[in-house]
């Protein structure tokens, strides 16, 4: 049962940005969408989404979620790639909802973060990510100077 939560509920808050992640330009309402759709499978409050700003290596608003992160049982987001590239702030971020009871959810790799203990796990995850998108980006542009 897909249950939209009102502001005096814990439950799972959408974060989503405008930004490209993991080499994927994808849509605000497409983000949400999944991201609805993951907690209605997952049996989870939703609330509705906040959606970061345009300026590129900021996280204002993923800042924002942190200082209220005790307000929810979780954080919803499409993938890894949408958290902060620098991996001291990134573990920053991590570490403090974590801290708080606050879960992270990342809809397209399919994993839940709820303990610092996996924290390394994520981080090696992410890792992966960033070099999967990296070997894609050159295989397109050996691509495209063979044209």
């Amino acid at each position: 049962m897909n249950t939209i939560s009102t502001p005096a509920q814990k439950g799972t808050k959408a974060y989503t940005t405008p930004r490209s992640f993991g080499g994927f330009q994808i849509p605000i309402t497409m983000q949400s969408t999944n991201l609805r759709s993951y907690c209605e499978n997952n049996s989870l409050t939703f609330h509705l989404h906040v959606v970061e700003n345009q300026i590129p290596n900021t996280y204002l608003v993923l800042e924002s979620l942190v200082e209220k992160a005790d307000s929810y049982d979780g954080i919803v987001m499409c993938s890894v790639s949408m958290l902060p590239n620098d991996p001291l702030i990134r573990k920053s971020v991590v570490t403090r909802f974590l801290k708080q009871g606050c879960k992270l959810h990342f809809t397209f790799e399919q994993i839940v973060v709820s303990s610092l203990e996996e924290l390394v796990e994520l981080e090696e995850l992410v890792s992966l990510v960033a070099l999967s998108t990296s070997q894609q980006s050159l295989t397109n542009s050996l691509d495209q100077s063979s044209v």
